[in-house]
């Protein structure tokens, strides 16, 4: 078997062992299932490419220090402001590959980023008070902006690659929207589960977009 593949296995592996910890808590301690997933995945890029696309390296590594603040919630700001840098590297790395987006393109894009930017601003604006509000949009904003790119990309162009693209994008927005629910509404394990999920796979069909480049 690969090295690849061994580490794909290993990736999804440890998603598993993360919801088996959400489910099980007395017998998986998530303080450790949480942290392992980016490594392994940034460790497989680096054994599936011969090019090294240091966007993408760097975007893993503001992801990943977004996880270390974000699970001490006293560095909760930091680590929305580490996540925002990492999902914008992804979206410098979709526009600095992508190909002239036409006017209509835009026009059909624009109507669901604006969709995706303004529902958490009405739906959290009451539920969070604070400066923490201005970060969470921040990282929205992102996470709407780089759904937009890679929705006029694939719009433009669509073929496999592509689609890893828009796959990671549309996961984003639906792994953000649960997260925030979860954060602010009140935790339910089913929404924690599915936040996991879609986080992970989210990153998986990023690298899957890269490396294909």
């Amino acid at each position: 078997m690969s090295k690849r593949k061994i580490l794909t296995y290993l990736y999804f592996a440890f998603l598993f062992l993360d919801v088996f910890g959400v489910l099980f808590p007395a017998i998986i301690d998530r303080k450790y299932t949480t942290f392992l997933p980016l490594p392994v995945l940034l460790i497989l890029y680096f054994v599936s490419v011969k090019r090294i696309n240091w966007y993408y390296v760097i975007a893993l590594v503001f992801t990943f220090l977004g996880v270390i603040f974000f699970y001490k919630r006293t560095y909760f700001e930091i680590g929305l402001v580490s996540y925002a840098a990492g999902v914008l590297f992804y979206v410098i790395i979709s526009l600095k590959q992508a190909t002239v987006i036409s006017i209509k393109s835009v026009c059909i894009a624009i109507v669901p980023f604006l969709i995706i930017y303004l529902v958490p601003l009405i739906l959290y604006s009451d539920a969070v008070g604070g400066d923490v509000f201005n970060y969470i949009m921040l990282y929205v904003f992102f996470v709407g902006f780089f759904f937009l790119i890679s929705s006029l990309i694939y719009i433009n162009q669509s073929n496999k690659r592509n689609l890893w693209l828009l796959i990671s994008g549309m996961v984003f927005v639906v792994s953000t929207i649960m997260h925030g629910y979860n954060l602010f509404f009140g935790y339910v394990a089913e929404v924690k589960i599915g936040v996991i999920i879609t986080f992970l796979l989210m990153h998986y069909a990023m690298y899957r977009y890269v490396e294909l480049e």
